[in-house]
């Protein structure tokens, strides 16, 4: 009894290794089915991958959210944070996400940015070109991976960014003359320093154009000393404002075409004790105007240029999202959306907005 018991165990085993075993090889026999399959398709051109979403529609359906990368110059800069933020929160109030990468005034920190943003797939990328002509190669990889490239205030040289927004620096730059020989009374043979222009930032050579260009038509023995500093930090401006004192102690005036520049100046010129000595400045930021307005129609912080730095983020959004809903496509280098400049001066500082 005992033996056959044990023969019908041993029976039965061996037919559920038979099973399990034909299992196996069906399952095999599945799979290789499989890749002869796929390798079929791939022969014919077929993808056998899902494809990820691509436009906005797609992600939507798909739930996904846009990601749209923000590459200001620097964020120590208050345009530029101002720029950031304002562009932050209107890519948000899109249901997408943003995120601000910050390249500290570094042209190659920015290149490899771009180039990581790119590699990671981003949905869009706003940016400011710190170099001009380096910032072709940024848009052309940006282009190449289909991700749509908006740039801002300083343009790559090329033109071929999906969208550019600006205001005309060079308009600016003769504003800033008018202001400036409005202060001196027309003088004409006054001397004025200028903080030269940088030939990679296309902003600031277009700012002393116009500068330049208006005296030179209109008050041709006005003596203009350019000169410039390789640091461009607020500490480092107004080493160099200390410098062009003691350098030129019978100046009657500065300019200078950027925030940070402005105010290291006037500080530079107080503590030297040159008080008659006028500022030019631009931006027309907020520290500015508070400077005008506590110290009066005195203050020689006398007048500055400015871009609304909301107005030119709203814009590079609002571009954004049509390029996204194919609903703008540029039409090429002279395509360019341009602010006219707003004036800020020591006579309408008080009730002077330049969002509005």
């Amino acid at each position: 009894m005992k033996r056959k018991m044990m023969g019908v165990l041993l029976a039965a085993a061996m037919a559920a290794s038979l099973l399990s075993g034909c299992g196996s090889k069906q399952e095999e026999t599945k799979e290789a089915a499989k890749t002869e399959e796929n390798a079929a398709k791939e022969a014919d051109g077929e993808d056998t991958k899902a494809e990820e979403p691509k436009t906005e529609e797609e992600k939507k359906a798909a739930g996904e959210e846009l990601t749209i990368a923000i590459v200001p110059w620097n964020m120590a800069m208050s345009f530029e944070s101002s720029f950031a933020y304002t562009a932050q929160a209107e890519i948000e109030s899109r249901g997408w996400k943003a995120v601000i990468m910050d390249p500290a005034g570094d042209w190659a920190s920015e290149y490899t940015i771009i180039e990581n943003l790119v590699t990671q797939g981003v949905d869009g990328i706003i940016y400011t070109a710190i170099d001009t002509d380096g910032a072709n190669d940024a848009v052309a990889i940006a282009r190449e991976a289909g991700i749509p490239i908006v740039d801002f205030d300083c343009l790559a040289s090329d033109g071929t960014a999906d969208a550019s927004v600006c205001y005309d620096d060079y308009q600016g730059g003769i504003m800033a003359a008018e202001q400036c020989m409005e202060a001196l009374d027309g003088k004409k043979d006054a001397q004025i320093i200028v903080f030269e222009d940088e030939p990679s930032i296309a902003s600031s050579g277009l700012r002393i154009n116009g500068f330049k260009d208006y005296l030179a038509e209109n008050y041709p023995d006005v003596e203009v000393v350019m000169n410039r500093a390789s640091d461009r930090t607020s500490d480092g401006c107004y080493i160099w404002a200390t410098d062009m004192i003691t350098a030129y102690p019978d100046a009657d005036a500065f300019f200078c075409y950027w925030a940070e520049c402005t105010m290291a100046a006037y500080n530079a010129l107080q503590d030297a004790g040159k008080t008659d000595v006028y500022v030019i400045g631009y931006d027309a930021t907020e520290e500015q105007k508070e400077l005008m307005v506590n110290t009066g129609e005195d203050c020689r912080l006398y007048a500055s240029p400015g871009m609304s730095s909301v107005k030119m983020a709203v814009k590079c959004v609002e571009f954004m999202e049509q390029i996204l809903n194919g609903e703008y496509t540029r039409s090429g280098p002279e395509d360019i959306f341009e602010f006219k400049p707003e004036l800020l001066t020591v006579h309408n500082a008080k009730e002077f907005d330049i969002d509005k």
